[in-house]
């Protein structure tokens, strides 16, 4: 949820959390109770990690229309991956797991 700032006339600015829908309604100051109007402030986007701000950005970006890489690989095309060895199946009992029962 978004936090929102307040002002009241006495006691200063102060901070609300609260749904979008009840955004522009007036928040009762924590000290007074006075119904205090909201402020309009400048977003803390700086408090956000710059990894998370670019992944944001690059999702909302791609939303609606991704972007396709089309062009070649500088190394060329990517190498066969070596073929894994089947999983092995242990029938029996197992003295090193916790088991149920």
């Amino acid at each position: 949820m978004p936090i929102y700032e307040y002002e009241c006339d006495e006691h200063g600015l102060f901070e609300e959390v609260r749904p979008m829908q009840r955004s522009s309604e007036g928040a009762g100051c924590p000290r007074c109770s006075v119904l205090a109007p909201r402020v309009l402030s400048a977003t803390r986007t700086n408090l956000v990690p710059r990894a998370v701000s670019l992944a944001r950005t690059r999702n909302e970006k791609s939303r609606h229309s991704p972007e396709v890489c089309t062009h070649a690989h500088p190394h060329g095309p990517p190498k066969k991956a070596a073929r894994q060895p089947a999983l092995q199946v242990y029938r029996g009992r197992r003295p090193w797991v916790m088991e149920h029962g």
